[in-house]
């Protein structure tokens, strides 16, 4: 009498284990990877969406002077309802997109711009753009907003900023301890941190927003650093 072979079908409940876990520490070892990727191409968007928003503040300084500022605000009736300097360009028809403010991380709601724009207060509404931004205040005069005729090197646009005023200190996670920023001279960079949460100028023991007669705000110029909404 012949008897039909004994086959094996299938995993036993120790193969299938073992292979669970050659699966979660292969997962284990490729997430750090995908997340610094994932954080780089936050940024890389951030300094494209910066250059995107330099095209239309120098169409708003040709036509008024200087970019955005309470200066501006109040020289002109049909930029009335702006919430911040930046939704001046939105509201004063300098650009129909919202979409290039955004800046991940940028503000504490973080939330994608809807771009509707039918009315003042739906122009950049609190958390549709992530970028803080950079006017100045002269030492003899009043607060201003900056001009292509400034320093190219000083900084316009700066993101993910955690916290405002005079200076800037950056989030050190959304871009993997790095941060963007754009200059007066339309270029935008991204950085590395320093120890205490600030951009390190390269090459340099400065940071983005060290003041003085050797540094590009020189000795007449002190920022003032906005959060976005």
């Amino acid at each position: 009498m012949k008897t039909k072979p004994w086959t094996r079908k299938g995993f036993t409940l120790v193969e299938l284990l073992v292979v669970i876990a050659i699966i979660v520490a292969l997962a284990a070892l490729a997430t750090p990877a995908i997340l610094k990727q994932r954080k780089k191409m936050d940024s890389t968007q951030a300094i494209s969406n910066a250059k995107q928003v330099y095209l239309v503040l120098m169409d708003f300084e040709q036509d008024r002077g200087s970019f955005p500022s309470a200066a501006t605000l109040a020289a002109d009736t049909d930029l009335a309802g702006s919430v911040q300097p930046l939704s001046q360009l939105v509201v004063g028809g300098y650009t129909t997109s919202e979409e290039i403010f955004y800046a991940k991380a940028g503000n504490a709601l973080n939330i994608k711009p809807d771009d509707i724009i039918n009315a003042p207060a739906e122009c950049l509404k609190a958390g549709e753009s992530g970028f803080t931004y950079v006017t100045v205040t002269p030492t003899a005069g009043a607060l201003r907003g900056l001009s292509t005729s400034d320093n190219g090197g000083i900084p316009v646009l700066c993101a993910p900023v955690l916290t405002g005023g005079s200076d800037a200190v950056f989030k050190t996670d959304p871009y993997d301890n790095r941060g963007v920023y754009l200059r007066v001279d339309g270029s935008a960079r991204s950085d590395r941190l320093n120890a205490d949460d600030k951009v390190k100028l390269p090459g340099t023991d400065r940071d983005l927003f060290g003041t003085g007669a050797d540094t590009v705000w020189g000795a007449d110029l002190a920022p003032t650093v906005t959060l976005p909404l």
